[in-house]
């Protein structure tokens, strides 16, 4: 583990981000203590994460999952493919709202 000022860290970010790239941690330091620390997020670990949190809360009554029906979510995936053009979140909520009826 790499200790390092931010004065430091902002001269040679770029350097310092390669080594978190490579899977060395980063100790971010002001006045000679920790305030920070970079490190590369685990992609997988933290989307468990947050779908066993969301499942607990679910089984607690505390959160009502989200009910999307495929083609709404094909929809949004295929406008967000084509970065020009934008989601027309209206014409969704239409959509949803025929389908409901």
């Amino acid at each position: 583990m790499i200790s390092v000022g931010i004065r430091e860290l902002k001269s040679h970010l770029s350097q310092y981000i390669e080594l978190v790239k490579n899977g060395e941690n980063v100790l971010i330091t002001e006045h000679n203590r920790v305030v920070a620390e970079l490190k590369y997020p685990g992609k997988e670990e933290s989307n468990n994460n947050i779908q066993k949190i969301l499942n607990k809360l679910a089984n607690e009554g505390k959160l009502i999952p989200a009910k999307r029906k495929a083609t709404q979510i094909n929809k949004i995936q295929k406008q967000n493919l084509n970065p020009k053009k934008q989601a027309d979140w209206w014409a969704l909520y239409q959509d949803s709202k025929d389908d409901n009826l």
